[in-house]
């Protein structure tokens, strides 16, 4: 149920059957997963079939469709910023957004032990570089989408792994969110940083810094836009405002909690 691409000999973008995507990077003496789907699919699996090297986990934010997954292992990372979030979850839940996820319910998509409560598999991110070998990565603070958010620069590959943070529809409506200056502050810091490319998890594919470019814009003035009432329509769900900057290839918009 795993749908598995592979950009280069590193390089693989895992998506669950939500569509919630996980990166893969294959260092020569390590492997990093950048974040653990929504916990349906057994991601560990997937990962074995590609690589046997030691693995580190690292959570790009909090949201329960990129930590779901950190069931399969023994330790993944998250920011300490975005432990709030877990707080909020519980084993019922997760079990019914995960059942709402899908028209159809599948069998293996009821009665999931997440590790709600202590959830113990998850460790705070006390570090701020890793090690894969040929590889290495530079842990990057990238707020707005959730206070805690996070990206990892990899030089060697010149990418940028960034969760939900620098996604184009920037959604600024689920827990733990940042103001539409954060975010554009987030954007502007991530346009000086040195990559060709970038992967955000509901996209599939690499995105440019000319999709940020229009981010930033979508971002500015904001005050002088017209924005639409708009609802999230599946879990976690959400009440806010869409803004449309523009379209093409990879559509751009803003979507808000409070009118602007």
């Amino acid at each position: 149920m795993i749908k598995t691409t592979k950009i280069s000999g590193k390089i693989y973008i895992l998506e669950d059957r939500f569509e919630s995507g996980t990166s893969l990077i294959i260092g020569s003496e390590k492997a990093l997963l950048f974040d653990t789907g929504c916990g349906v699919d057994d991601i560990h699996a997937e990962v074995r079939k590609i690589t046997d090297l030691p693995l580190l986990v690292i959570c790009s934010h909090g949201h329960f469709d990129h930590i779901g997954g950190s069931r399969f292992f023994p330790k993944v990372y998250l920011s300490q910023k975005d432990r709030n979030i877990l707080d909020t979850y519980n084993e019922e839940l997760l079990n019914k957004w995960v059942s709402e996820m899908e028209d159809n319910i599948q069998d293996d998509t009821q009665g999931i032990v997440f590790g709600c409560g202590d959830w113990k598999q998850i460790a705070e991110l006390d570090f701020d570089r890793i090690d894969l070998g040929d590889i290495h990565g530079e842990i990057i603070d990238l707020p707005g989408h959730s206070h805690g958010s996070i990206g990892i620069l990899l030089p060697e590959l010149k990418l940028l792994l960034s969760g939900d943070a620098l996604s184009p529809i920037i959604s600024l409506i689920f827990k733990n969110h940042g103001t539409v200056e954060e975010e554009l502050q987030t954007v502007k810091k991530a346009l000086e940083l040195d990559f060709d490319y970038y992967i955000s998890s509901h996209n599939g594919n690499l995105l440019t810094k000319d999709v940020l470019k229009r981010m930033a814009e979508c971002l500015e003035d904001t005050e002088n836009k017209k924005f639409y009432k708009y609802s999230y329509p599946k879990p976690p769900y959400g009440e806010g405002y869409f803004h449309v900057h523009s379209l093409g290839d990879e559509p751009v918009g803003l979507i808000v909690e409070k009118h602007m």
